[in-house]
C-alpha cells in the first residue's frame, strides 16, 4: 500500500525542480556562446576572404591594364611584370604581397588575336586582348576548418584591349 506522504513529497520535490531558476542562466550561456562564437567568427573570416579577393581582384586589374598599355603586351618580360605587379603593386615585384600566399607565379597572362579585316572594330586589322587571370588558395584566419568547411580559392580574370600607340594625324 502506497503511502500518501511519499506521494505528496515526490509531487512537491517535482514542482520545485520544473519551476525552479537557479542555473538557467549557465544551461542558456552553455547553449547560446558556441552558436554566438560561430556566428561571429563566421561573419570575420568571410569577410577576411572577401577582403582579399578584392585585393587579388585589383591586382589582376592593374596588371591587365599595364601589360595592354606595353608596346609588346605578349613578351616575356612584360608578362613578369605584370604578374609582379599584380601580386605585389610593383613591376620589380619588390613591394609586399597584397595577399598573404599570392605569388606571382600563380598569375597568368594571356593574349589573343581577333581578326578586324571587316573592320567591325575601331583599330587595325588585328586587335590583341590581354587576359590577366589567377587562382590560389586563400590564406584565410583559419577559422573554416572550426566550421566544417575547406579554405576557399580565390579565382579572378579582367581583360583588356591592348592599345599600342599611334601617332595622331
Amino acid at each position: 500500500m502506497k503511502q500518501p506522504w511519499i506521494s505528496k513529497t515526490i509531487a512537491r520535490t517535482a514542482r520545485s525542480l520544473w519551476c525552479n531558476r537557479e542555473g538557467s542562466a549557465l544551461v542558456e550561456a552553455t547553449v547560446l556562446v558556441p552558436v554566438l562564437f560561430t556566428l561571429i567568427f563566421g561573419v570575420y573570416e568571410f569577410s577576411w576572404v572577401f577582403y582579399d579577393h578584392q585585393l587579388a581582384s585589383a591586382g589582376v586589374r592593374d596588371a591587365a591594364r599595364y601589360a595592354s598599355k606595353a608596346a609588346s603586351p605578349c613578351d616575356g618580360t612584360t608578362t613578369a611584370d605584370a604578374q609582379n605587379l599584380a601580386t605585389t603593386g610593383t613591376v620589380d615585384g619588390t613591394g609586399m604581397a597584397r595577399v598573404s600566399g599570392w605569388t606571382a607565379g600563380s598569375v597568368t597572362v594571356t593574349c589573343a588575336s581577333i581578326d578586324n579585316t571587316a573592320g567591325t572594330y575601331r583599330g587595325g586589322n588585328t586587335i590583341t586582348i590581354v587576359t590577366v587571370s589567377t587562382n590560389f588558395p586563400d590564406n584565410s584566419l583559419g577559422f573554416f576548418p572550426y566550421l566544417g568547411m575547406t579554405a576557399p580559392h580565390i579565382a579572378v580574370s579582367h581583360s583588356e584591349r591592348a592599345v599600342q600607340d599611334t601617332p595622331a594625324f
